[in-house]
């Protein structure tokens, strides 16, 4: 975990107008992650009392509610990333002088600028073939997969703009 915070400190401040437009993108994932968490709670909780109080389930729940984990995990990640939220094992880091923590750094934002780039690159296939197939759900639902799939590339291209806002914030703070 990242032990660099205390529990009250708050998210990196923005110091350009880069920084600024990087934090308000995200913050808009994020609040959107929440919201559709809201609506994870609320179809389940519906689905549940339809289920087990009427004693008529509604279909296509547990289908809605997978495609909205992802989209809830996909939006909120680059925003926890920007705020210093994310998990990470800090056993080399800890141990690491004020150098090596830099250098340590640099490399953990590299990566996952390269990850990310392969999951978008991956998502935007996946969402393309999906398209030029017409595919389906196979549930209740019968969703387009592009629909819920397009999620991950826009989630995907969050996460790329939080990463690069936090590397060029990173290669700013030379030690």
């Amino acid at each position: 975990m990242n032990l660099d915070r205390t529990e009250h400190e708050e998210a990196p401040r923005a110091s350009s107008g880069l920084d600024m437009a990087i934090a308000v993108v995200t913050r808009l994932g994020g609040g959107l992650s929440a919201l559709l968490l809201l609506v994870v709670l609320c179809i389940t909780t519906l689905g549940v009392f339809n289920r087990y109080v009427l004693g008529r389930p509604l279909l296509g729940v547990d289908e809605a509610s997978g495609f909205l984990v992802v989209a809830v995990v996909m939006f909120g990640a680059a925003e926890a990333l920007r705020r210093g939220d994310h998990i990470r094992i800090d056993i080399l880091f800890d141990r690491a002088g004020p150098r090596g923590r830099w250098w340590l750094e640099l490399w953990s934002q590299i990566a996952i600028l390269v990850f990310t780039g392969l999951l978008l690159k991956a998502a935007w296939h996946t969402v393309t073939f999906s398209r030029q197939f017409e595919a389906y759900s196979t549930g209740y639902l019968e969703v387009p997969l592009w629909i819920p799939q397009s999620t991950m590339v826009i989630g995907a291209g969050l996460l790329i703009l939080a990463a690069l806002g936090a590397l060029l914030r990173h290669l700013r703070e030379r030690p």
